[in-house]
This record gives C-alpha cells, sequence and structure tokens, in this order.
C-alpha cells in the first residue's frame, strides 16, 4: 500500500491553488499601489499651504513610485525568466500508482 501518492497530489493540488490565487491577486495589489501613489498626488495638490501635510503626500508618492517599480520589475523578471529557460506553468500530473495486476492507474 503506497500511502505517499496521495499526499503528492494533494501537494500539487495546494500549490495549484495558490499559484492561482497569487495570479489573480497581483493586478489587485498593483491597482492598489497606483490608488496610494494617486491619493499622494491628490493630498499634494491639495495641501499646497501646509508644509508637513506636503511631505507626507511626496512620501505617498515616493513610496508608491517605489512599489509599483519593485513590482512590475519582478513581474518582468519572472516573465523573462520561464521564457528564457522555456519552464513549463503547467502543474504536472501525479505520476499512477501500479495495481496488484501490474497495471497503472492513473489519478
Amino acid at each position: 500500500m503506497n500511502t505517499a501518492q496521495p499526499g503528492i497530489s494533494g501537494l500539487y493540488a495546494l500549490l495549484a491553488q495558490v499559484s492561482d490565487f497569487t495570479t489573480r491577486l497581483i493586478p489587485y495589489v498593483i491597482s492598489l499601489t497606483v490608488l496610494f501613489f494617486l491619493w499622494g498626488i491628490f493630498k499634494l495638490v491639495f495641501s499646497s499651504k501646509d508644509s508637513e501635510a506636503r511631505a507626507e503626500a511626496r512620501g505617498y508618492i515616493i513610496w508608491g513610485i517605489i512599489g509599483l517599480a519593485v513590482m512590475v520589475s519582478v513581474w518582468g523578471l519572472v516573465n523573462l525568466l520561464t521564457s528564457t529557460f522555456s519552464l513549463n506553468q503547467n502543474v504536472p500530473q501525479a505520476p499512477g500508482v501500479p495495481s496488484a495486476n501490474g497495471s497503472i492507474q492513473l489519478r
């Protein structure tokens, strides 16, 4: 009896779900960063008289630009590496389990 097989296929399924979740989450995180940047610009424009508020707004703008640059750079680097090394983005199928009569049953 092979008890390791269900754990391996369960691990592949978990990794596929995590990958799907992060793939769906990335556009929302980038959108939030753009909104953070735009909020900084909005605060900078409407706080022209208060120097402390302007400094805070500049901080929002700077960190928004840094966040966007980091996210887009990592995203580009991952895409470059997957295309350069021809990495397969599909989750591999778990190997079959041999049965008592010698045939292999695929899950």
